[in-house]
């Protein structure tokens, strides 16, 4: 394509000096007619060629290899983000039971706190719900 592109600005740059140095102006109108018409064949030229010949089975081919490929990529990055969900799951319940071992420890190191009439203090009780995490 960068080919057809590179010619067709050399070709019009000589057509441009052949019109520039015309032997009579009345040639112009005809001149500038054959180049436009000659510029416009080698536009054609290449899009005729993609559309009727192998060009399409080529550009399917290259869709489809696009495709699984991109299918391929889709599936790691799910694969990915499910570890990656399960690590954050589990890094989370460890800290909620290092929170919940430091606090028994606060209260171990603070001794049994009976009241003066000799009484047990109620149990403290510690309800953790599910956990949801969400993406963003």
């Amino acid at each position: 394509m960068l080919q057809t592109i590179c010619g067709i600005g050399i070709f019009m740059i000589c057509a441009q000096t052949i019109v520039h140095f015309r032997p009579k102006e009345t040639y112009e109108k005809y001149l500038k007619l054959l180049v436009s018409v000659m510029v416009l064949i080698q536009l054609f030229l290449p899009v005729g060629s993609f559309l009727l010949g192998g060009g399409m089975e080529q550009a399917l081919e290259k869709l489809g290899t696009f495709r699984n490929q991109m299918e391929q990529e889709m599936d790691e990055a799910a694969r990915q983000a499910a570890e990656t969900d399960e690590m954050l799951e589990r890094m989370t319940l460890e800290e909620i039971r290092r929170r919940m071992e430091e606090q028994d420890g606060e209260t171990a190191e603070e001794g049994e706190d009976t009241p003066e009439n000799g009484e047990a203090a109620p149990e403290d009780v510690v309800i953790v719900g599910p956990i949801e995490i969400h993406r963003r």
